[in-house]
């Protein structure tokens, strides 16, 4: 009878452990998000499209303004005689414009860039936010991110990088979370 309780007693143990680590290491719920399809069509990317398109349309205007400016001194210089007076002071100032020009042209660049990874990096981290909201919401333990390979792609090079960097070959549809990472980060724009 000591058997037999010692014996239902170890097979308790056994049990108990057996689901404590069944438990612990019960394979992991995965969810897939597709990164592309968030980032380009979420309304705050839109938003700011929108407002980057019209920053760039009064840059491009200003400088419609000057490359007519340099025309109209250009053309004034032709009509001077070589040497002259004239003929300097219209070039002093068609250099000073001209650079003057290409100053600005180096600071748009270089500030529309700095904008957009700016924008890009507060994007991605709402992004990376509103991922771990719904993954928790649903009880994932995991969420990869996979990424829209546009074929043909534009260059060898681009679709190259593409190759290497698409981490997800495959996921079964239930498991992506795309819509939904993209309704909540909607939201935060209102």
């Amino acid at each position: 009878m000591t058997a037999v309780l010692a014996g239902s007693a170890a097979w308790m143990v056994y049990q108990q452990g057996f689901a404590a680590a069944q438990e612990k290491y019960a394979p992991a719920r995965i969810g897939v998000v597709d990164v592309t399809k968030i980032l380009e069509n979420c309304k705050k990317n839109k938003q700011w499209q929108e407002k980057a398109e019209a920053d760039r349309g009064r840059v491009q205007a200003e400088f419609q303004r000057m490359r007519k400016d340099l025309e109209a001194l250009q053309a004034n210089i032709k009509q001077r005689k070589p040497g002259s007076p004239d003929y300097f002071s219209l070039m002093g100032e068609y250099e000073e414009k001209r650079a003057l020009m290409e100053g600005r042209n180096t600071f748009y660049e270089n500030k529309f860039t700095q904008e957009m990874q700016q924008w890009m990096e507060a994007l991605y981290t709402d992004f990376l936010k509103v991922t771990e909201m719904v993954a928790r919401e649903k009880g994932l333990d995991i969420v990869l991110g996979k990424e829209t390979l546009d074929l043909p792609a534009p260059t060898l090079r681009d679709f190259m990088l593409s190759v290497k960097t698409q981490k997800v070959l495959y996921s079964r549809p239930e498991l992506d979370i795309t819509d939904e990472v993209l309704a909540a980060l909607d939201k935060l724009s209102n």
